[in-house]
């Protein structure tokens, strides 16, 4: 008899909760006692423990709840709580990368957490009330609208805040928020992460969006997260079980809480969670599945309660076959298309970056790295300044591949950072996603033209204004756009193109160099 995947993901998390506990102080005669930055309290490498990790108390109480954990990892949960209270009051709190930060994410997600853990009975309101009360303040003042993610877990926050000690957040600022919040979601289902979609990203927003309806009742937030999950499930059905690279903040994972809640709906929101879950979650014994890179960081951030949550849940899974259908994604620039046993994901909003199958054949392709004028440009870069073309098995992207300069790490640049926040606190914070994230418009002029047929597919690129002596190379699968939590390994890292011919041709004259690239299947090659 075949493992079910509740069983399966049962097992999974008994082997994983002993790297969690690690990551935690277990020594209640510490102060440093429910700490879960080991960087921090053991190592002693990090100058301030990052808040955003207290996550994982929340994470050992659910596993307590399901018998994953004695009964005493609810003692080390409470001493998170307590912990998290002594940080949270303290000058430029909430931090996670750095002293002083007042980050948005640390302030929504911990909260979040030590709430939901207040309210389960871990510690008493009181216990932790003067970091209640830090939290409540900042959570109704800010927004975080450039990652929606953040700000869908910051109005769960205030409303298990408000739950848990209700005159800490007034009514009419939950009203407000959760207008402003919900206008993030566009009409096709996502909501909006540094400029596009993400399905990662998407999921952790619908795991909020239960945690709202959770505290409040309110329907609307079960309507939103339908429309979320129906965006991913295309993707999912794609034979890379998931968008990967072409997310706009680059994740591998999709959570399974917030799908897995949809389970008891019934009808076809149940059939869409199950063929999610089925093929996100289902190949989790596979060597290449995304759960394997994860690391303890994010196991304990968000993903480690995210799955022991889901674990219950599953009993209710149904066995549904839901096939992808090709389109295009108008808002987020996605386009799925294929011709006969041939499919391929194009991200137009990411100059043109494609995967391709045929036949379990792979096939990834991240664009070009070029030096010109002794400054790297790149292709591979989400931004709202490329435009698509679409016909009938073709799609033509244009736009301007952005200036790249990689940024390093000093005792000197810390040192700085570590001084201007302690004088600005979180103003500081725009001018470094600016820095880190985003890109001014503008580059080197650059095309791409892809067109496609069964068994064939032919990429047309074209660079205006290089030098005679400058030549693209191709770029592997990381973006060096910065995003923190991406990154994890891939296969893809150490193989772009299997069972595939490559065939190239390159044409310059004075004005534009061309690279004309086609694919087909290989012969005899095993997929």
């Amino acid at each position: 008899m075949s493992e079910s995947l509740e069983q399966m993901l049962y097992a999974y998390a008994q082997r994983l909760l002993p790297r969690m506990l690690t990551q935690v102080c277990r020594d209640p005669g510490s102060v440093c006692y429910g700490c879960f930055d080991r960087n921090w309290w053991h190592y002693k490498i990090r100058d301030f423990p990052s808040i955003i990790l207290q996550q994982g108390g929340y994470a050992l109480w659910c596993a307590a709840d399901i018998g994953l954990l004695p009964g005493e990892a609810r003692q080390i949960a409470a001493g998170s709580c307590r912990f998290w209270n002594a940080r949270a009051i303290r000058k430029g709190a909430f931090e996670e990368y750095y002293p002083w930060e007042q980050g948005y994410p640390p302030l929504a997600f911990s909260a979040l957490a030590i709430a939901k853990l207040v309210h389960a009975g871990a510690v008493s309101a009181d216990a932790v009330m003067p970091g209640l009360k830090v939290a409540a303040r900042q959570l109704v003042r800010r927004f975080e609208a450039q990652a929606a993610n953040q700000q869908v877990a910051g109005l769960a926050a205030a409303a298990w805040v408000a739950k848990v000690a209700p005159d800490l957040v007034p009514g009419d600022d939950l009203q407000r928020l959760k207008r402003d919040t919900l206008a993030l979601q566009t009409d096709e289902g996502w909501f909006v992460e540094y400029g596009g979609p993400d399905l990662g990203y998407l999921a952790v927003t619908m795991d909020c969006l239960w945690d709202l309806y959770d505290a409040t009742g309110d329907e609307d937030y079960i309507t939103s997260a339908s429309r979320a999950m129906r965006f991913i499930q295309p993707f999912t059905q794609l034979p890379s079980r998931g968008a990967g690279m072409h997310n706009a903040r680059n994740t591998d994972y999709i959570v399974p809480y917030g799908i897995a809640r949809f389970l008891a709906h019934g009808g076809q929101d149940a059939q869409i969670a199950s063929s999610i879950l089925q093929r996100a979650w289902g190949t989790l014994a596979s060597p290449d599945h995304f759960a394997h890179a994860i690391d303890d960081r994010y196991w304990c951030h968000y993903i480690g309660h995210s799955l022991i949550r889901s674990i219950p849940l599953l009993k209710q899974m149904a066995q549904a076959t839901v096939q992808v259908k090709h389109g295009y994604f108008s808002r987020s620039g996605h386009l799925l298309a294929g011709a006969g046993q041939t499919e391929l994901a194009i991200s137009t909003k990411k100059g043109g970056i494609f995967q391709a199958w045929h036949e379990g054949r792979t096939l990834a392709d991240f664009g070009w790295r070029v030096m010109h004028d002794g400054r790297e440009y790149v292709t591979h870069w989400w931004g709202d300044g490329w435009s698509a073309r679409q016909s009938p098995n073709e799609v033509e992207i244009t736009g301007h591949a952005p200036k790249h300069k990689e940024t390093l790490a000093s005792p000197w640049t810390h040192m700085a950072l570590r001084i201007i926040s302690l004088v600005l606190g979180r103003r500081i914070i725009a001018r470094l996603k600016n820095r880190m994230i985003f890109k001014r418009e503008g580059g080197l002029r650059y095309s791409r033209r892809i067109a496609w047929s069964e068994g064939r597919i032919e990429v047309t690129d074209t660079f205006y204004g290089l030098n005679e002596n400058e030549t693209p190379s191709r770029a592997p699968r990381s973006s060096v756009r910065h995003v923190a939590s991406a990154d994890s390994h891939h296969h893809e890292d150490l193989r772009l193109v299997c069972g595939w011919k490559k065939q190239e041709k390159i044409n310059r004259d004075k004005e534009a160099l061309s690279i004309v690239t086609v694919y087909t299947p290989e012969v005899g090659a095993a997929p």
